[in-house]
């Protein structure tokens, strides 16, 4: 036995490292961990498909580059330091991700507007500064001074797929690349934050891509394409049947103001507010003038294009057209034909794919004409789905919202959606969205209700601590950028309600409440 012993040894020894001749249990390697990577080894970066075009480092005070957003914020440098990368995804789909040195752990994806083609440096400057690792993309081309700019579409059906959703999801998936390269660690959660176009692109994403992020809020979205771009057409058609029912600035503000003196008082409080346009029952034919036109009353053509304006409408044979905006607001911009930014024509004609000699608004027949656009075009921009259970289902949390004073996009349009979510999903759907209707906000921003608040914190704390948002507080900047007003916003079919003492001026003096 002895002998045999050193047999083995002899013959283990001349095998080297053989696990076969080992007395000890067998391990198998292990993998070298991730490591982090600075921000100039990003550049050197290979991902599936996309590649790196620049990286630099990024100090607190630069200049935002140019963009066409620039011009609607006031942030126009960043306070914080990154690490900026640039991408081309696939041929043409430009990429930033944003890098903070202090991560919080989250990718952010934040939307733009309008037919895209820029990136929206304000709010990624805003994100980036609060720990956020923040990515935007072009859609697949460049529209450097005008986002509405459409001369990029005619022959070109993968840019417009890229725009219609490809390329938010690719976004989604590059920017978690880049982002886990350079933390050696994957984001634990991530979200994806718009308005006006980027509001439509968020909910495509929820749609369409339901695993590309855990929450998504999505403002004023400028979804259901296909009908929205022939409200301009229809609003160009019925300045050329009517003539004399063009509405003037100065008409529409005499609209406005009356219908809020109408309906200021439905909440109990008078602060030049309406806080449930569809409770208004404001009559524009009060307006109408007994004699001669003047700057304080509307024609009889006048009042009649009002009404044909607001709310909900649809066509001489029942086909449901996109919705004009509520009392409040202005009359819509294309609706009135004046110049509009949808450029529904151009536009109409270059998603049809028709050839603009054979095509023209003067001839559009919305009973003849809308089935056969929506069979064309919306598959590709389908985003109305009202069934929201892949999203559900794998823990998203949806947070929309949307100004009542909106004539741009039609807060009508976003009710119509969410009534059809709860019709499909029945009262779930508030379990994990929710609608938040905003008094006098304009399209976004601005107006003379209370229109700032955060709504991506709320978010934040809904998908990871399970806080559903009972309200947002939301507040007016005065003259001075101070807020002047506050009030809670409350999740649709809830409205606030003054309670009868104090400053109506102050949120803690509402509370949610049913109609």
């Amino acid at each position: 036995m002895k002998r045999l012993l050193i047999m083995l040894a002899a013959a283990c020894a001349g095998l080297g490292a053989l696990a076969a001749c080992s007395t000890r249990p067998a391990t198998a390697a292990k993998a070298p961990a991730p490591q982090a990577r600075t921000c100039n080894e990003m550049f050197n970066l290979t991902l599936a498909h996309a590649r790196v075009d620049s990286v630099e480092e990024i100090a607190p005070g630069w200049d935002l580059p140019p963009s066409p957003f620039n011009v609607f914020s006031p942030t126009k440098k960043v306070d914080a330091a990154f690490c900026r990368v640039r991408l081309t995804v696939e041929s043409e789909i430009k990429v930033e991700v944003w890098l903070p040195p202090s991560w919080n752990g989250r990718q952010l994806g934040v939307g733009n507007g309008g037919f895209s083609g820029a990136f929206d440096y304000p709010a990624m400057a805003r994100n980036v500064a609060q720990g956020f690792a923040v990515s935007a993309t072009d859609t697949g081309h460049e529209t450097p001074t005008n986002v509405f700019d459409v001369s990029w579409m005619p022959g070109h059906r993968d840019r417009i797929e890229n725009f219609a959703h490809r390329a938010h999801h690719l976004l989604a998936q590059t920017a978690r690349e880049v982002i886990t390269a350079r933390y050696a660690n994957a984001p634990h959660h991530a979200y994806f934050s718009g308005c006006s176009s980027g509001g439509w692109q968020g909910m495509t994403e929820a749609q369409r891509y339901p695993g590309d992020y855990d929450g998504v809020l999505a403002g004023a979205p400028a979804f259901n394409w296909v009908r929205l771009l022939a409200n301009g057409v229809l609003g160009q058609q019925y300045t050329l049947q009517h003539p004399g029912a063009a509405l003037s600035v100065e008409d529409d503000r005499l609209v406005q103001s009356a219908a809020v003196a109408a309906c200021d008082m439905n909440d109990g409080v008078r602060d030049g507010l309406i806080e449930n346009p569809r409770a208004c029952r404001f009559d524009p034919a009060r307006l109408q003038c007994r004699g001669a036109k003047r700057a304080d009353c509307l024609t009889r053509a006048q009042v009649q294009r009002v009404r044909d304006s607001f709310g909900l409408r649809t066509s001489p044979g029942g086909q449901k057209l996109y919705p004009g905006p509520s009392w409040g607001s202005a009359p819509n911009i294309d609706w009135t034909g004046r110049p509009g930014i949808t450029q529904g024509e151009d536009t109409f004609a270059h998603l049809a794919m028709r050839e603009r000699p054979t095509w023209s608004y003067a001839t559009f027949d919305a009973d003849r004409d809308l089935p056969a656009m929506q069979a064309d075009m919306g598959a590709t921009f389908a985003s109305f789905d009202p069934n929201l259970t892949a999203f559900r289902d794998r823990g998203g949390k949806l947070i929309v919202y949307h100004g009542w004073n909106d004539n741009l996009l039609s807060p009508e349009n976003t009710l119509d959606y969410y009534a059809q979510a709860e019709a499909t999903m029945g009262a779930d759907v508030r379990s994990f969205a929710r609608l938040f209707m905003v008094p006098g906000m304009e399209h976004c921003a601005g107006g003379p209700g209370p229109w700032m608040f955060d709504g991506l914190s709320a978010l934040v704390a809904w998908v990871e601590q399970g806080e559903a948002p009972a309200h947002l507080i939301a507040a007016h900047p005065g003259p001075s950028g101070a807020p002047d007003r506050t009030r809670p916003l409350c999740p649709w079919p809830q409205i606030a309600r003054y309670r009868g003492e104090g400053a109506s001026d102050e949120a803690a003096n509402f509370s949610c409440a049913a109609q």
